[in-house]
């Protein structure tokens, strides 16, 4: 049915740069978004839990809680599920097909049937003609995850870890989950202990894990959660190199930091290194959140967290984005409390941070923080946000109550969508638009793309102007949930020279990373830029 609806860390004084961007509300996405995915280059995957939304009717007159989110129309599709897809996980499998794992309990009230989702595996494949649906395996997860992560691995399989047997707040040993499994076309893996996630208790929910791309570390895994943080094989269960802590707060659920892998370049091997910013010291909704960010070099034989401040305010539940000129933006969260939901007469958040900040990797240390134009919507608890292929960030979510509240209260259950354009797209320089890619129309099916290859590339100029420096970069947007990005990438890619062709459009070619730990297999976008500006839209691939 379509519808049309801290520690005594010592930090360098921080300068800001003064710098616009701007904000528009572009619709309503039928659910709250408390998951979200980029599936297609014009489609969005919105997760909720099993919830009665005022606007997500299926025909039967029952509830869903999931949509497909249209970007070029801003209208919704509802999705039936049947399974409770409170606080889960998602990754691509290598081929393209996303999947959904893990969940909450059952619930039958308010017009909701939902079975039980702490096993649940869900795939959906994209399509353009409104037909897709989700497939809910009968085979179910080894074992109970609520507040699991999932990533893409270089084979192709998906990793499902950690999480909790139960709901909960913090953790404890009673509810822990402390195991992985892997999933391939054949079916899952039995559950392996790992006792990383029993040193890491209580604030252990939702941890960050992601692939190393390059160094002495290459392939293996990156796994953090609360302050602590390690290599591990994944292959031999087995802990590589345990690193240092991360001075300061813890910085899991439900004192939640945002983790990313910093973006990627050839220019030096791929060199891989973590973010991981904000927290909170104590689980109290009064205590200010952190102000602190660590950055760690995995590139090195002994790595060691480099601090420095969060772009000069405290922050708990903020987003990261990955923008294809290699910056980072975090957006949404709050400057006091904890994650959680509205108890009694409380919220366990306040005082909304509604700008975002960049974090320029590059820059010297205290000139790395620029400070966005601010949103007049506050975006807390199970709030998303991402890049989408015209290089601007969607915005949606924010739902601190137990059952939705879209009216009367003092933070309510959020649908409007936003779309913020950050200051990198200039409304007064012409923009690129690419025409073809690899002698293919550009459509919103993926374009299968090889590890180590090239491919030309074809694009306009509005105007009839000249391109800039063109660069090009290779971005997954990422599964967001609570303040994750389960494996987000941002890969900056070789370019030849440019070349002009006769009928005023020009031609280079790109190249793509050399092998499946720089970026694992599964749905990729291509951003084009000239002198830093991103081209209209961003050529969707499957690679490996």
């Amino acid at each position: 049915m379509t519808l049309i609806v801290a520690a005594a860390v010592l930090f360098l004084i921080t300068t800001f740069v003064s710098a616009q961007g701007s904000w528009k509300v572009v619709g309503n996405t039928g659910v709250t978004a408390m998951h979200a995915v980029l599936i297609a280059p014009n489609r969005v995957l919105i997760i909720d839990k099993a919830e009665s939304s005022p606007n997500a009717t299926l025909p039967d007159g029952s509830t869903g809680w999931s949509c497909e989110y249209h970007l070029d129309t801003n209208t919704f599709r509802v999705l039936r599920l049947t399974t409770n897809t409170f606080c889960s996980a998602g990754a691509f499998l290598g081929n393209g097909t996303f999947m959904s794992n893990g969940g909450s309990d059952a619930v039958l009230q308010n017009g909701i049937n939902a079975q039980t989702g702490f096993t649940g595996i869900r795939l959906f494949q994209p399509c353009q003609d409104d037909t897709c649906t989700w497939t809910e395996l009968p085979q179910p997860l080894s074992s109970f995850r609520w507040y699991n992560a999932m990533l893409t691995l270089p084979d192709g399989r998906t990793l499902d870890i950690g999480g909790s047997k139960v709901p909960t707040g913090a953790n404890s040993a009673a509810k822990n989950n402390p195991t992985y499994e892997i999933y391939s076309n054949s079916g899952t893996s039995s559950a392996f202990p790992i006792q990383f996630l029993v040193d890491t208790l209580p604030y252990n929910l939702y941890p960050c894990v992601t692939v190393i791309p390059d160094g002495y570390y290459q392939g293996y895994l990156f796994i953090f959660a609360n302050t602590k943080s390690v290599v591990y094989d994944i292959n031999q269960n087995q802990v590589i190199k345990a690193l240092p802590d991360i001075p300061g707060v813890p910085r899991s659920y439900p004192l939640t930091g945002s983790c990313a892998l910093l973006p990627l370049t050839y220019e030096n091997n791929y060199n891989p290194e973590m973010i991981i910013c904000g927290g909170q010291a104590v689980q109290s909704s009064t205590s200010p959140a952190d102000n602190t960010c660590g950055r760690l070099n995995l590139g090195e034989q002994e790595p060691a967290w480099d601090m420095d401040d969060f772009g000069g305010q405290g922050r708990i539940m903020g987003d990261s984005v990955a923008l294809p000129d290699g910056t980072m933006v975090f957006v949404n969260g709050a400057a006091t409390g904890i994650a959680g939901y509205f108890e009694g007469a409380r919220y366990l958040q306040s005082d909304p941070v509604l700008f975002p900040v960049a974090y320029n990797m590059n820059a010297p240390k205290g000139q790395r923080w620029t400070r966005y134009a601010a949103t007049d919507i506050p975006r807390m608890y199970h709030s998303v946000a991402m890049l989408i292929p015209d290089g601007t960030i969607w915005v949606a979510g924010s739902n601190p109550n137990p059952e939705p509240r879209p009216a009367n209260v003092q933070f309510i259950t959020e649908y409007r969508a936003e779309v913020f354009t950050p200051p990198y797209i200039d409304p007064s320089k012409p923009r690129m638009t690419i025409t073809s890619f690899n002698s293919s129309t550009i459509n919103t099916a993926p374009i299968n793309v090889k590890y180590g290859a090239g491919y030309q590339v074809t694009f306009t100029v509005a105007g009839g102007a000249q391109p800039g420096a063109v660069t090009a970069t290779l971005i997954h947007t990422g599964f967001k949930t609570h303040s994750q990005a389960m494996s987000m990438r941002c890969v900056k890619l070789f370019v030849d020279k440019v070349t002009a062709n006769t009928d005023g459009s020009y031609t280079t070619n790109v190249w793509m990373p050399p092998n499946a730990f720089v970026v694992p297999p599964g749905p990729q976008y291509v951003f084009l830029l000239s002198d830093g500006q991103p081209a209209t839209s961003a050529v969707h691939v499957l690679i490996g």
